[in-house]
């Protein structure tokens, strides 16, 4: 209080305290919210945007997807199973689209037969994209669950903080083809 600012690096710091308080608030808000559990959190800082957001251009298709990614990374997007959960009336949670298995975000992202063909050629190009910066043995150590396979795609960032925006441009076009 002794040191005399002037009025823009007084603003600034009002800001950044500010920020910072809700930052912190937001943080553990989402600690107590079990559907955030596939968003990365701990980065996510008041007046930033989510990588969800930064690597996508303005055409009304790319901002469609980036909404249904944010949507599953936020665990509001309504999958068949939560529609049986919520829904008093008799629901089949069963996947309308190949009807093999109940449709969980996991089903729809690393097991449905019906994204087949595009899921194999593209995760096979986010996969070759990981192994040339981590190596095939630590992708065999590190991604053997389909859980984790699932966290890739849908936000890179819980996984490794320090993910490039090649990581997640990667997962954009992996989730762009599946829709």
């Amino acid at each position: 209080m002794n040191s005399h600012f002037d009025k823009l690096d007084w603003e600034k710091n009002v800001r950044t305290s500010i920020n910072s308080y809700w930052t912190s608030k937001l943080r553990e808000d989402c600690n107590l919210k079990t559907t955030l559990n596939k968003l990365a959190f701990d980065i996510m800082e008041i007046g930033k945007t989510h990588n969800i957001c930064d690597t996508i251009s303005n055409s009304v298709k790319q901002v469609k997807q980036a909404v249904t990614k944010a949507r599953m990374a936020t665990g509001t997007y309504t999958l068949q199973i939560h529609k049986v959960k919520f829904n008093q009336s008799e629901l089949d949670p069963t996947c309308p689209i190949c009807r093999l298995e109940d449709e969980t975000l996991l089903h729809v992202l690393t097991r449905c037969s019906a994204y087949n063909d595009i899921r194999k050629s593209q995760f096979q190009i986010l996969k070759n994209l990981i192994i040339s910066k981590i190596g095939q043995e630590k992708w065999k150590s590190q991604f053997i669950n389909r859980q984790i396979i699932c966290q890739l795609i849908i936000d890179c960032q819980c996984l490794v903080h320090a993910a490039t925006m090649t990581y997640c441009q990667m997962t954009r076009n992996f989730f762009e083809q599946l829709k």
